[in-house]
């Protein structure tokens, strides 16, 4: 199952040389990221995500658009070629395959970890806690902050978090696992703050479709 890759797809954009920060800086851009996002109730955008396996030596691409509410709630819906829905209600996950006529449903808990970008996106983490700023860079328009995990325990080796220098709003980002493959997110036509409603966050699919529920499964 590749729910836990698919959570922590969650950003990104090309690494680029920049101007190194002292530390105190790069700090003060972490935590000004980290204000901004909370102030966002809800966000909603376009993206494009590209993904490199490195067994495979292949890098795939797709676009698709995500929505966020906040605490918890997410509905990323990917296009061609591999089109899935991914959404979360705050307690539980599908990851719907309509080519699979399959749907797959799990608790959340399961999914997040206090190291997964994924908890910070849905307001549920804060990025101190659960990173350490390796560098911070400069490249046109945008900041970008690299980032380790203080845990060992998890398969993300590193995190580039990249966002709009004038404003500290999130753009993009990279994730590197500790196998080698790379996924990265570029957000286009972001909106905030926009009332999006319940059923939003609901799973609803055409009959036929198989549910494997594992919300009751030690």
């Amino acid at each position: 199952m590749n729910l836990l890759h698919k959570i922590l797809t969650l950003f990104t954009l090309l690494i680029l040389p920049g101007t190194l920060f002292a530390e105190s800086s790069e700090q003060q851009a972490l935590d000004a990221i980290q204000q901004q996002y909370e102030t966002v109730s809800t966000f909603e955008a376009d993206f494009t995500q590209r993904s490199y396996v490195k067994m495979m030596n292949q890098t795939q691409s797709v676009q698709g658009k995500v929505k966020i509410k906040k605490p918890g709630k997410m509905k990323w819906v990917y296009g061609a070629p591999d089109t899935q829905i991914l959404i979360s209600d705050g307690k539980n996950l599908w990851l719907y395959v309509p080519e699979e006529e399959q749907a797959t449903k799990v608790p959340v808990e399961s999914i997040y970890s206090s190291n997964t970008p994924a908890l910070f996106l849905a307001g549920k983490g804060k990025l101190t806690q659960s990173f350490n700023v390796e560098s911070v860079s400069e490249e046109n328009q945008n900041i970008l902050v690299t980032l380790v995990p203080k845990s060992e325990e998890q398969g993300l080796a590193r995190l580039i978090l990249q966002a709009d220098k004038k404003n500290y709003q999130i753009t993009g980002s990279t994730v590197y696992d500790k196998l080698g493959n790379k996924t990265e997110i570029q957000f286009k036509r972001a909106r905030i703050n926009r009332e999006i409603p319940e059923e939003q966050f609901q799973l609803k699919t055409p009959p036929g479709v198989e549910i494997l529920d594992y919300t009751h499964t030690p």
